[in-house]
């Protein structure tokens, strides 16, 4: 491993650090209760700027989701998240956990490649999870999405945006107990696949200064799709634990241990399945395996049916020290890594055709950041500056002892076009190009070569600095710079027949944002901004090719222009935005051996400008609502061409609706002692989406709406609730993603689609949940 002695060095300069700042004694407040009191007096405070502003000063557009709202709309994964705000779109297909697969704007990364760095970050209790994000969320207090460029305070991985999610902090003052529960049953009432979720949490205060809060979640989600070759429906296991230590030590200590491990099991699942039967060959083969092809992807034929295994864990240490009152300085250093073995994954799913393969692979991920920050508030000006590292490394390598062998089940590695028993006939003979199972990887069509391990490394240095100056009760100035240097190392050994691949970027960038906000009146705040937002070089290998890829850096130039006016207890928000790309890191497909490949590739130029609105708070105290706008037109560039050669130019970008309206609500009722009652919904309107760069009709998801719904009762005080709920009311069959069909080494004019659950697939059901 490149760097390790580095690593190690900065570790022991940290926690030194951190001890040094640990000294001085005395109090400091419980933040997660502090929370809480702002909440109930209708303030909401958020960290867009890694300071504590209410919402309404601000001068960044995020959008804010309470620990009440989040429960309400009962988000348990990354794909929920989507529901928040109008700007927000997951598309979490098969590889995209690297990244998190979010998009705002229509801006994000689609690349299944580790060397490339998020567009959306994702920060979880201070931290930059960077390409180690995971899909289960749980026991969360807030999450604020924040859009357009906030590289000058979150770094390279944030050029369209950052998704800040913070965790319930512990409590020193009581000790509690909380749960939930939530079971979906594939055939009754409705459900289209079965989901259960179980859900427990313990807080201790240790001492006067000490709290422990101990969280944990459980998923299991089955029938969402089903091998009509086997006659076995998928599973989809989740299991997550987090701890939180928070001591207080003295008046200007506060010092947070978080640790967390997450496990999930992916088992009889498949890449994608077919929305529609491929005019060709391929409607025969399917046929006969007994698959009905539908909107709602659910059948597909496989002898080979995926497995994969994923776990996941980190541990962070966050020290805040107050040297003066003006003063104060925080450490945080976090290590999170990350393992996936894939036993299989049959990109192709049809019994007897030589399908891409990815078999027996290890794929590790391991991070190790350290932040350290300076906070000066003064009377008019305040300012943070700092500096940031980040060893990222993730390693491919077979999870299988050799010698190995491309045509058994069982021992081959990599990508392979391999039918399941290595040999294959079909009516009128064997297909061109394939007499048996040819070696995939990386394209080398030998046998006797195989690939031994790949490495992605960056090392990241950065330094920052953001502030603010009052000009006066009404007027602010506000702006600040990001130094980056980043190396991408990449590199892939093979036996002894074929020479390492070695690939090198190296590439440093100046980015920032300079604002200025104005606030009229209490309940009013205007602000403009314009800002520079970068994502650093990529390199990568793609099978076909044994010389590496380079993706180039991607710039781009945001302007914004936003205001916020308090209406009694509801917020009024909107913004115009416009934002310019140069070398949009993206991906096309390709076909390799017959077999379709992702690749790595820069789009030139990449426009998103449009309109957000929202309105949200309290309309009476029994009423909540909350109402999001956002028109997006996100473009590619002029004469550009889709992977199926025909042209998108001036056509809205995938993943990037132009319109979309995100509506929720709930309104209670008293029934009777301290019980009530409750009615409670959503609703994402989405105009036509298109669904993977291609320019093709079949390719666009026509508009239309996703309706959840429940009903319940409960303790007047929340120590309680149970209700009933249909997500998907409508039976919306929206897919994650649509890919070409092929067949016979060529694509034959069909679809492939991948489904997900509350979106393709309706889910009916119970919860409820408890606390004391």
């Amino acid at each position: 491993m490149r760097f390790s002695a580095m690593r190690v060095s900065l570790l022991c300069s940290a926690l030194a650090g951190s001890a040094f700042a640990i000294a001085p004694t005395a109090y400091a407040q419980d933040a997660g209760q502090a929370a809480q009191e702002e909440e109930a007096e209708g303030t909401i405070f958020v960290t867009a700027r890694r300071r504590d502003e209410s919402l309404l000063d601000v001068p960044v557009p995020v959008s804010v989701a309470t620990q009440e709202q989040l429960e309400r709309a009962q988000v348990s994964n990354l794909d929920d998240l989507q529901r928040l705000t109008p700007a927000l779109e997951i598309s979490q297909t098969s590889g995209g956990e690297s990244n998190g697969g979010a998009r705002l704007r229509g801006l994000g990364t689609g690349v299944f490649n580790t060397s490339v760095a998020p567009s959306v970050a994702f920060i979880i209790d201070d931290v930059s999870v960077g390409n180690l994000s995971f899909p289960l969320l749980y026991d969360l207090a807030q999450v604020e999405v924040l859009r357009g460029p906030q590289g000058t305070l979150f770094g390279q991985g944030a050029s369209a945006g950052v998704i800040k999610i913070q965790t319930v902090e512990p409590s020193l003052t009581e000790i509690s107990i909380n749960g939930g529960f939530e079971f979906a049953d594939k055939g009754t009432a409705g459900s289209e696949f079965g989901n259960l979720i179980l859900r427990a949490g313990l807080n201790l205060p240790l001492s006067d200064n000490v709290g422990l809060r101990i969280a944990s979640q459980f998923q299991r989600e089955t029938g969402l799709q089903r091998n009509t070759f086997t006659g076995e429906d998928n599973e989809i296991t989740d299991f997550g634990v987090r701890a939180k230590l928070l001591m207080l030590l003295g008046d200007r200590t506060e010092v947070r241990l978080n640790a967390e491990y997450v496990n999930r099991i992916d088992d009889a699942w498949t890449f994608q399945a077919y929305p529609v039967a491929p005019p060709s060959g391929a409607a025969a083969l399917l046929t006969a395996c007994g698959v009905t092809p539908s909107p709602r992807l659910e059948e597909y034929c496989s002898e080979f049916p995926g497995y994969q295994a994923k776990a996941a864990y980190g541990i962070s240490l966050n020290v805040e020290h107050e040297l003066t009152d003006e003063l104060s300085i925080t450490s945080v250093t976090a290590y999170r890594a990350r393992d996936f073995r894939t036993d299989s994954v049959d990109f192709t799913r049809l019994v007897g055709v030589p399908s891409a393969n990815r078999e027996n692979i290890n794929a590790d991920g391991k991070q190790f950041s350290q932040e350290l920050r300076f906070s000066y508030v003064g009377d008019s000006f305040d300012v943070i500056f700092g500096g940031f590292y980040q060893d990222f490394s993730a390693d491919t390598s077979p999870s299988i002892d050799g010698p190995f062998n491309q045509t058994t089940p069982g021992d081959r590695i990599g990508f392979s076009v391999c039918p399941y028993a290595g040999n294959f006939a079909i009516p009128g003979g064997p297909i061109a190009g394939f007499y048996g199972c040819t070696p995939f990887v990386y394209g080398l069509g030998n046998p006797t070569v195989r690939f031994e391990f790949e490495e992605n490394e960056t090392q990241v240095w950065a330094l920052f600095a953001d502030a603010t100056v009052e000009l006066g009760d009404q007027v602010s100035l506000f702006g600040g710079l990001r130094y980056n240097n980043v190396e991408n190392y990449f590199g892939v050994a093979f036996d002894q027949l074929v020479a390492d691949v070695v690939g090198n970027t190296n590439d440093e960038d100046i980015s920032g944002r300079i604002g200025i906000s104005y606030e009229p009146t209490p309940d009013l705040s205007f602000y403009s901004s314009a800002a520079r937002g970068y994502k650093p070089p990529a390199v990568a290998l793609v099978p076909g090719n044994l010389q590496p890829i380079f993706l180039d850096p991607e710039t781009s130039t945001a302007f914004e222009l936003g205001g916020r006016l308090a209406l009694g207890r509801m917020l009024l928000s909107g913004n115009l935005f416009y934002t310019e790309l140069e070398n949009y890191q993206s991906q096309t497909s390709a076909l390799v051996a017959g077999q379709l490949i992702s690749v790595a590739s820069n789009i030139p130029a990449v426009e998103s400008y449009g309109l957000e609105l929202d309105l949200s708070g309290q309309v009476s105290d029994s009423l909540f609502l909350s109402i999001g706008y956002q028109f997006n037109s996100a473009t590619y560039p002029d004469s550009f061409l889709g992977d199926d050669g025909v042209e998108v130019g001036g056509e809205q970008l995938s993943n990037a609706p132009k319109h979309k309206i995100v509506l929720s609500g709930e309104y209670s009722f008293p029934l009777f002692g301290e019980t009530e009652g409750f009615l409670n919904g959503n609703l994402v309107y989405k105009s036509d989406t298109r669904i993977g760069n291609y320019g093709g009709d079949q390719y666009v998801f026509p508009a239309g709406e996703l309706i959840n719904v429940g009903a319940g009762i409960r303790d007047i005080d929340r120590g309680w609730t149970l209700s009933v709920f249909a997500r998907n009311l409508t039976a919306q069959r929206e897919p994650v993603s649509y890919l070409p069909s092929v067949f016979a080494g060529s694509r034959d004019g069909g679809l492939r689609g991948w489904p997900g659950a509350n979106r393709t697939a309706r889910a009916v059901g119970i919860t409820g949940s408890f606390q004391f």
